[in-house]
């Protein structure tokens, strides 16, 4: 359509638009808002008549970009959401680095599942939002310090296994195995004041990093569970947040990860469903299992 155009964004114009369309769902907005903070030329916006019916932002060049998509409801039967993926595909191919890309959507927005899946995007997994708005937990005696760049590996591989066991376990396929990253090393200096461990006699053998209120990562060793570690290590966490002047904590967990039971026993409670839906561009140049004695 003549009048319809999709144009790289421009914060003065189109970022109070995009705050309004996604209101109701904190956390493809929160999604958004570290997609303009990375990179605001990874955003892409459609206009009508400079009004913004809908958008479209990922999280920049890798091996794996993560995007979302929101078309205004009323707008949706004018391809304005094929326009948008066509123009964020052919970027990712022009870019060698690009293997796959994942899509994230509400598991209430149908019509843009609809459109992802007549786009040859498959669903890889659906994750649980929840969150806990409480007091702090008593303090315990656990041992807990913050990440040091001499932890990067074990680090590592403390995260990969335990992933790549839960992939596993809940059907995510394929599944993969990242190998140690000397960018991510780089990044993870950076952001060691919110990366911990927890040791037990001098062993690591659980993970955990906060971002803003959320939980992003937090792992058990797998030499080290069923051992009881997980639960005041996730209260250190949700303390830690709350130390830091947040009113309430969240975290993302895989639907069939029987880590929910434990997060439900801590208080905490769903507050939104979404699901991920991925398309392959290039062969996978992950390793599918981790080498032997990893």
């Amino acid at each position: 359509m003549e009048d319809l155009k999709i144009e790289p964004y421009q914060p003065e114009r189109d970022k109070a638009q995009i705050d309004l369309l996604l209101h109701n769902d904190n956390y493809l907005l929160e999604r958004f808002y570290q997609d303009e903070e990375r990179n605001k030329d990874n955003i892409l916006v459609a206009l009508r008549d400079s009004k913004l019916v809908g958008f479209l932002s990922f999280n920049g060049f890798c091996r794996k970009p993560e995007a979302i998509l929101y078309v205004r409801k009323e707008y949706e039967a004018e391809h304005i959401g094929p326009m948008l993926i066509n123009q964020y595909e052919e970027m990712l191919v022009q870019n060698e680095r690009v293997e796959h890309t994942i899509f994230t959507c509400s598991a209430r927005d149908v019509d843009v599942i609809g459109l992802l899946e007549n786009n040859d995007y498959r669903l890889y997994f659906s994750s649980y939002m929840m969150e806990r708005i409480g007091e702090a937990f008593p303090a315990s005696n656990i041992v807990v310090r913050n990440y040091e760049d001499d932890d990067y590996y074990e680090w590592d591989r403390i995260c990969e296994l335990a992933f790549y066991y839960m992939r596993q376990r809940v059907g995510m396929y394929p599944s993969f195995f990242y190998k140690p990253l000397a960018s991510e090393r780089e990044g993870f200096a950076h952001n060691k004041q919110n990366m911990f461990v927890m040791t037990v006699d001098n062993t690591i053998v659980a993970i955990g990093r906060i971002d803003g209120n959320k939980i992003g990562i937090v792992a058990v060793s797998n030499e080290h569970q069923s051992r009881g570690y997980g639960r005041p290590f996730v209260q250190f966490l949700v303390n830690e947040i709350i130390r830091r002047g947040e009113e309430k904590a969240t975290l993302q967990v895989v639907k069939g990860n029987f880590a929910k039971s434990l997060y439900e026993s801590l208080g905490f409670k769903e507050y939104d469903y979404h699901y991920f839906y991925i398309k392959y561009f290039r062969p996978e140049t992950r390793l599918s299992a981790p080498p032997d004695n990893y």
